[in-house]
């Protein structure tokens, strides 16, 4: 038996407890039934809080104190037989009682990558990024509040053509069982999954921003599978408006944009508080009924419209518009409403101080099942360290976030 089965080092990253490193990692490894597996997985996850910088694997085995770990991390990150979803469970339902989250927060994450053989690596534009990049995209589901967010699932986006070439599955050994799917419905799968029995969690609306997809295919997905969804959409989507207090909308559609302009003069300020600099700033938010094209052309002859609640947020002194979110919980007020939709950047906040540092997109195999073995991991160590930050400032729940 190597050295990889000593207990976990004390070169902690942060000021995470060492003893807390080691509970929780047991605790969420408890599913892998090998001991030397569960090990390895504590070794694992000590090095993504203690390495700095890039988490190869040569690093992160470094931790062990010999060479001879970086073989036996390897195998267990890609070639191991261990189950990431039962670790993500039991990460889901440990998060779910101690953090409260008021909502799933969907989020995309894009990896970039030099060559072509990491598994789901294509060439795709990047809006943010002005420009065509080579990596891999993913999405993840996460459980947050407004003090604290984390990852709990992920669903990588697998393009035609690695699911079309059968050397390419053979050598990324993906599964039969994984079939093709578009952005939106691999987007969509990652926080629908979160709604089934073997999860246990308690449900709460999806939030997402949806700019970069297809906003109608998302909505009839989510309505489909009866989820309530709080989604951030692009001025110019097509809508058609169904309150009465707007007179002229009749059957047309109107952009996104033009509608809630004709809503703005019954918006009310409120304060929020920025995530990013802590301190509250002012908005104009108000809403307005509406629908999609899309649902009332697919609709049964004779049904009522399904309606949905389009909500804007005024910024700046001048009062420009700044977002727009769409809704089918049309009856839960606008303000609240947005106040959802900006838990969205709790989690941008939360990828880029915790998840970021802790190799979220540092997985240098090629394999299917290693990505998601890494990612899973690595979703155990961002929550290692926000309830580590969330005991030190005493949250209100603080007490019971190791328990």
């Amino acid at each position: 038996m190597d050295r990889i089965e000593k207990d976990v080092p004390d070169r902690i990253w942060g000021d995470v407890a060492d003893d807390f490193v080691t509970d929780f990692s047991r605790r969420m490894l408890a599913s892998l039934k090998r001991r030397d597996q569960r090990a390895r997985g504590e070794w694992y996850i000590a090095g993504l809080l203690s390495v700095p910088g890039r988490k190869s694997m040569r690093a992160l085995a470094s931790v062990a104190g010999q060479g001879a770990a970086e073989q036996s991390l390897h195998h267990f990150i890609s070639d191991s037989s261990w189950d990431w979803q039962a670790v993500r469970h039991a990460l889901a339902r440990h998060l779910d009682r101690v953090v409260l989250p008021q909502a799933w927060v969907l989020s995309s994450m894009a990896v970039p990558k030099a060559g072509a053989h990491s598994v789901g690596v294509e060439e795709s534009f990047r809006t943010e990024l002005g420009r065509v990049v080579n990596g891999q995209r993913a999405y993840g589901a996460w459980l947050a509040n407004e003090d604290l967010s984390a990852p709990v699932n992920w669903r990588l986006f697998l393009p035609p053509g690695w699911l079309d070439d059968q050397e390419r599955r053979r050598r990324a050994k993906i599964p039969d069982e994984v079939a093709g799917a578009s952005l939106e419905l691999c987007a969509v799968s990652a926080v629908v999954e979160l709604a089934g029995t073997d999860w246990g969690l308690r449900r709460r609306p999806a939030v997402l921003d949806a700019r970069e997809l297809d906003a109608t295919v998302l909505v009839e997905e989510f309505a489909r599978r009866g989820v309530p969804f709080v989604m951030r959409i692009g001025g110019a989507t097509r809508l058609i408006g169904l309150d009465p207090g707007l007179p002229g909308l009749g059957e047309r559609m109107f952009q996104a944009q033009q509608l809630i302009e004709r809503a703005k003069r019954s918006s009310r300020r409120v304060g929020w508080v920025d995530p990013d600099y802590s301190i509250t700033r002012s908005i104009l938010v108000g809403g307005t009924r509406v629908t999609m094209p899309s649902i009332r052309r697919h609709g049964a002859p004779g049904m009522p419209e399904r309606a949905l609640t389009l909500v804007g947020g005024w910024a700046g002194a001048k009062g420009q518009l700044a977002e727009l979110w769409l809704s089918n919980m049309v009856e839960v007020p606008p303000v609240a409403l947005l106040r959802l939709g900006r838990l969205t950047r709790r989690v941008a906040k939360d990828f880029t101080g915790v998840s970021a540092k802790v190799g979220m997109r540092d997985f240098e195999g090629r394999s299917y099942a290693g990505w998601h073995r890494h990612a899973t991991l690595c979703s155990v160590a961002h929550a290692i360290s926000v309830l580590s930050s969330a005991r030190r400032q005493g949250f209100d729940h603080s007490q019971e976030l190791s328990a």
